[in-house]
């Protein structure tokens, strides 16, 4: 098991049964680093626990689907096949993580943020391995990170983790400012619409259909008063 495999498995937002289906089942029947073709009546098998004649736990299609999804979030399994969109029975998963050697020394203590942080060596691996292909960034950028979870103390994470999320702020802020900018927006920023002085387009089109009604109406009086 590699450092970033580790640090995501002791993750306390991964359950039990997501762990076990990973290292027992996923990671142990790899090739590679690319897993076998999901069987769900075979993971249901090897998840349950049996006891005196009778099952003490079994899992359901729908349980074996959220427990795939808590890995997918993890950063754990990354999709190469998929034919059902509603489930992953049949579909086939690459483990990026166990790809991803030389991180920091195992355990790597968990930590709220503080003034000082900084990404380590690791980070512009840890980005291209999550599709940010330019991983470089500005003080700017950081000290935006750094300062939203100062306000949040309670939060602890490791190194590893506190890179994950700097690397999906990154990702987001890129995405916002490639897409066309609307009007009422600055760079990425939005900004308050001003609105038009007078009435809009639309209602001035109104005004001038009822005006037009109007003068039609009196043209008719006049002829039939003639």
């Amino acid at each position: 098991m590699t450092p970033a495999e580790y640090q995501a498995l002791t993750s306390p937002r991964l359950s039990h049964p997501a762990r076990s289906l990973y290292q027992y089942y996923l990671r142990h029947h790899a090739r590679g680093d690319q897993t076998q073709p999901l069987d769900y009546p075979d993971l249901g098998k090897a998840l349950a626990v049996q006891g005196e004649g009778e099952y003490r736990y079994r899992v359901t299609p729908a349980e074996l689907t959220a427990l795939v999804d808590e890995l997918l979030e993890a950063g754990l399994l990354s999709p190469l096949e998929r034919p059902h969109p509603q489930h992953y029975h049949g579909a086939v998963f690459s483990l990026p993580l166990k790809r991803l050697q030389g991180l920091a020394p195992l355990p790597s203590r968990q930590f709220a943020m503080h003034p000082e942080w900084r990404p380590d060596a690791q980070f512009g691996g840890l980005a291209r391995l999550c599709g940010l292909l330019d991983s470089h960034f500005d003080e700017t950028e950081l000290g935006e990170f750094i300062a939203y979870w100062l306000g949040r103390p309670e939060v602890f994470e490791n190194q590893h983790q506190w890179m994950l999320k700097f690397v999906r702020k990154l990702k987001h802020q890129r995405s916002v400012r490639r897409a066309p900018a609307p009007a009422g927006t600055e760079g990425y920023q939005q900004v308050p619409v001003r609105a038009a002085p007078g009435p809009s387009r639309r209602a001035r089109e109104m005004m001038e259909e009822a005006q037009r009604l109007g003068t039609d109406c009196q043209e008719d009086h006049h002829e039939k008063d003639t």
